[in-house]
């Protein structure tokens, strides 16, 4: 096939630039040709410049367009197990199957949680070499290496702890009035992302009372990827009396003295409390204090103990009674408490007046 002869015209020297197919060639037409007023006229000079420059663009081979290309950016996040070209960097070609084949080719594994790799233009070359695509056929541009981590997603603590609470409501529901309290709260949980995302709960054994420990899992795409664990408490709903300024010994309590307040406990409330309006208080109760049942008694109750006397002492439990002498250190009423020394070790205890006169040490582990 024949190319068509294209010519360049330079009127004033009667020069002229054909190009044909493979070849360049500059003729002239035999007309008088005077250097001195071609220098004086610049439509000849730029004519001459243009001439020259299309006999270099023509003569030079053209350039040929790389098969494939791969543009690397200086950092990448990414997911999944395992690196591909396609997944660190934008492959281009014009060939859509060795495009697909180039993005498909294997660059190790990917980095774990907090970890980076580093590939260099050297290592990418060498892998596409070994999967059959020669470096002279790429064209590499973007960053001289890229720095690839994996991309990470947070859970909030609150997600965690609501987790949590979904286990012990299925698996250890509180008993009545009282309800589970965090007493450690868990930290977000950090760790890959993908598509599937769930969080599963399970209960650890537990060797406190009224204690009780969650762990909670986010498994990604099938794996476990996060575990982070909650502790619980239980926590009883308590009703106490409070002083409302100071009440000295000996005076009545009244709605004017004494406030009611709701609060939390870790031990359920005792089954026969009720609020001490009414009674005496057996000793001064600063503002702000709790007012104990020792500090409490009802109005003119006698007294049930007297100082010096010889006094039952009783220890009661599930399915055993134990009993022994003591002596009074002092008077009781029911309901107070007072200092009983045993007859027996000679060992000074608190206990609480009965309205029979027995007594009861107050502390664990007492005998008689």
């Amino acid at each position: 096939m024949s190319t068509p002869q294209r010519s360049l015209r330079i009127a004033d020297c009667g020069l002229r630039i054909e190009r044909r197919e493979g070849t360049t060639a500059v003729s002239s037409r035999a007309v008088s040709f005077n250097p001195q007023s071609a220098i004086r006229n610049p439509q000849f000079l730029v004519g001459l410049a243009a001439l020259l420059a299309a006999a270099a663009a023509a003569a030079a081979p053209a350039a040929a367009e790389p098969a494939l290309q791969v543009h690397l950016p200086r950092a990448v996040q990414v997911e999944g197990e395992a690196l591909t070209l396609g997944a660190i960097s934008i492959v281009r070609s014009g060939n859509a199957d060795l495009a697909g084949s180039a993005s498909a080719v294997a660059l190790g594994r990917a980095p774990l949680p907090k970890e980076e790799i580093v590939l260099d233009r050297p290592t990418i070359l060498g892998r596409l070499g070994a999967s059959g695509i020669a470096a002279s056929d790429v064209l590499v541009s973007g960053a001289d290496k890229v720095v690839v981590s994996r991309k990470e997603a947070t859970w909030p603590a609150a997600d965690l702890v609501k987790a949590a609470e979904a286990c012990l409501a299925r698996d250890r529901p509180s008993p009545e009035g009282s309800a589970w309290r965090v007493i450690r709260p868990p930290m977000p949980a950090v760790g890959p992302s993908g598509r599937e995302v769930r969080l599963e709960s399970r209960l650890v054994p537990q060797d406190v009372a009224g204690e009780a420990k969650v762990e909670v899992a986010v498994v990604v795409d099938g794996r476990r990827a996060a575990v982070q664990s909650v502790l619980f408490r239980l926590s009883y709903v308590q009703r106490e009396a409070v002083a409302a300024r100071d009440i000295p010994a000996g005076a009545v309590m009244t709605g004017e003295n004494v406030t009611m307040r709701t609060v939390a406990s870790d031990s359920p409330p005792p089954a026969d409390w009720a609020p001490p309006l009414g009674q005496v208080a057996t000793q001064t109760i600063r503002q702000g204090a709790v007012i104990r049942p020792s500090q409490a008694r009802a109005p003119g109750a006698a007294v049930a103990v007297r100082r010096s006397e010889t006094v039952i002492m009783r220890i009661q439990g599930a399915g055993f009674l134990l009993t022994g002498l003591g002596q009074a250190l002092e008077d009781g009423r029911p309901g107070s408490l007072i200092k009983v020394r045993n007859t027996d070790s000679s060992r000074v205890v608190m206990a609480k007046v009965a309205a029979d006169g027995t007594v009861e040490p107050v502390f664990d582990g007492a005998k008689p």
